[in-house]
């Protein structure tokens, strides 16, 4: 990993498996989304490939942008964009190549999941520049084509231009992707599909309520000795009203008041399951893994399908699941309408699936 790591540290940014952008790249400015106001290009010393301008989804900064003040009334000041102008003239021609291995050892080294999300789309039998649109915790999205690396940025070509999100930095809310949905018999249908979403927590008192139902791990502290009273509790969030945090664990049930105690960090635990003898159709599952939870599909006689579970979808012949699975060097997006059993990998009843999901919290 740590040819990786130097990679990174140095601004030299592989682009794609299959040839996108690399290169060094000067540090980027943030640059800002007031209306009007005049946005300096970012110097970027980057390799690319000539660029095809294809239609794109387009692109929003943030909402308070394209909101014009009243005459004489003061102008409020917005936080720096996330995401950031490149100046397509400044990058070379032709950029480094990856192999297949490389970009995938890329992925893996992602620290964030929404960034991985992202770079999963490049992967296999993808498209050379897959359609993607990212929304980011604090409201901008951009969409487009998925370009590549350069500069620590996530590149995407939208409307003509080209914007830079950056990497590893938890600002991903939610992660769409346009893919190809494989069913037996060849059949193909297009579709879009969430493959990242995980909403920023700014109160957890209020918003872990989106999480109701699931096993969390909390970090608190007791707000008159914020020194030496940090504590790890867990169990499964039975209610955030507000006010109050209630988890229910073996030990009994654990209340955590805003008026006492501070919530810094948050964490998501998944839980084992098996659909055998539970559902009566397949659209019973919807709901019962989280979206990216590892699934194994076992269909009729027995064989069996790994790969990562991303909801139920609906068509006009019914129910399907999507699971993404290996696929040349990559993943691909199958469609299921019938299956034995859906269940985590090693089920064991009533257990949880080793790791966390860290949440991101916003600021406050």
């Amino acid at each position: 990993m740590r040819p990786l790591l130097a990679l990174l540290a140095c601004g030299l940014l592989p682009y794609s498996a299959s040839g996108q952008i690399v290169g060094e790249a000067a540090e980027a400015g943030r640059a800002t989304s007031n209306s009007g106001a005049a946005v300096a290009a970012v110097p970027l010393a980057v390799s690319v490939p000539a660029l095809s301008l294809s239609p794109a989804l387009g692109s929003s900064l943030s909402p308070a942008a394209a909101v014009a003040p009243k005459p004489d009334a003061p102008v409020p000041a917005l936080a720096p964009s996330l995401i950031t102008p490149i100046d397509a003239k400044a990058l070379p021609a032709k950029g480094k190549d990856l192999t297949t291995e490389q970009w995938g050892s890329l992925v893996a080294g992602a620290k964030d999941e929404g960034t991985r999300a992202v770079l999963n789309s490049m992967r296999g039998d993808t498209p050379t520049s897959p359609q993607v649109s990212v929304k980011l915790n604090d409201g901008e999205t951009v969409s487009g084509s998925f370009r590549g690396i350069a500069g620590g940025k996530m590149v995407f070509e939208s409307d003509g231009k080209l914007l830079g999100v950056g990497m590893n930095t938890g600002d991903i809310a939610e992660v769409r992707r346009k893919v190809d949905v494989f069913f037996d018999g060849a059949t193909i249908r297009p579709d879009e599909v969430v493959v990242h979403n995980r909403p920023p927590v700014a109160d957890p008192f209020t918003d872990l309520a989106a999480y109701k139902g699931r096993v969390v791990e909390l970090e608190i502290r007791d707000l008159d000795d914020l020194k030496y009273s940090a504590q790890d509790v867990s169990g499964r969030l039975v209610k955030a009203d507000g006010e109050e945090i209630q988890l229910v664990s073996a030990k009994g049930t654990t209340h955590i008041q805003k008026k006492y105690h501070r919530v810094d960090k948050a964490a998501l635990r998944t839980d084992h399951y098996s659909s055998y003898g539970k559902i009566a159709t397949i659209a019973d599952v919807e709901g019962k893994v989280p979206l990216g939870a590892p699934v194994e599909l076992v269909l009729a006689g027995g064989a069996k399908v790994r790969g990562r579970f991303f909801g139920l979808k609906r068509d006009a012949q019914g129910p399907f699941v999507l699971i993404e699975t290996p696929a040349a060097g990559g993943t691909a997006f199958r469609g299921y309408r019938d299956f034995h059993d859906l269940r985590t990998p090693g089920y064991d009843e009533g257990e949880l699936l080793p790791g966390v999901e860290p949440l991101a919290f916003a600021p406050r």
